[in-house]
């Protein structure tokens, strides 16, 4: 599953961002920015930045990749072993 998460926008600028680029998939309101990041707390820190991130949360609901960089090739490779594990 893919979505997106807008935390320092308004609802309706999210909305018109994510018509504009054309988004398939479901971009969620997060208006204090805690509410996402608060669930996934790696070793005792979260990541802040004021990049956008891409993050890629494992079958077993564990954070298995966290980037502000656009790797593709690198989270293909994450994916890829996380779908493997599927049965």
């Amino acid at each position: 599953m893919i979505w997106a998460i807008g935390p320092d926008d308004e609802r309706a600028q999210l909305s018109a961002y994510s018509e504009q680029l054309g988004l398939t998939y479901p971009v969620l309101y997060d208006p204090e920015g805690l509410e996402a990041h608060s669930q996934y707390v790696i070793d005792g820190t979260t990541t802040n930045s004021v990049f956008p991130q891409d993050w890629i949360i494992g079958v077993d609901g564990t954070v298995r990749y966290i980037s502000t960089a656009y790797e593709p090739s690198h989270m293909i490779a994450v994916l890829e072993e996380e779908l493997a594990k599927i049965p």
